[in-house]
């Protein structure tokens, strides 16, 4: 394969259906809660989250899957994500709280 005029690389080289399936498989495993991309010019996983944030949202990137799992993580943690996923729950043991039944 030939280079792409001004771009320095070859033909071809920005298709990568593998990243982007690990991509999709990675959006899937998140439940529709991360858009999920692999930018073949970056050469980046990108994840743009979709639960309510902060005017601007939350956009994390990574060389690898392992390390966009990582920031993913750490943007659910700072980001409260689970309490807005799963709400609060009565820890096992506890009186609910008023009005709600035992379960």
């Amino acid at each position: 394969m030939g280079k792409r005029a001004g771009t320095g690389r070859a033909e071809g080289e920005f298709h990568d259906p593998d990243r982007r399936g690990v991509a999709a498989h990675i959006e899937w495993q998140k439940q529709g809660a991360w858009v999920v991309l692999w930018g073949p010019y970056t050469r980046r996983y990108w994840a743009f989250a979709r639960w309510p944030l902060p005017e601007g949202g939350q956009v994390v990137s990574a060389p690898d899957p392992d390390g966009l799992y990582a920031e993913m993580r750490r943007a659910e943690r700072e980001g409260k994500y689970l309490k807005w996923r799963y709400g609060r729950r009565p820890s096992p043991g506890r009186d609910p709280a008023p009005g709600q039944a035992r379960a």
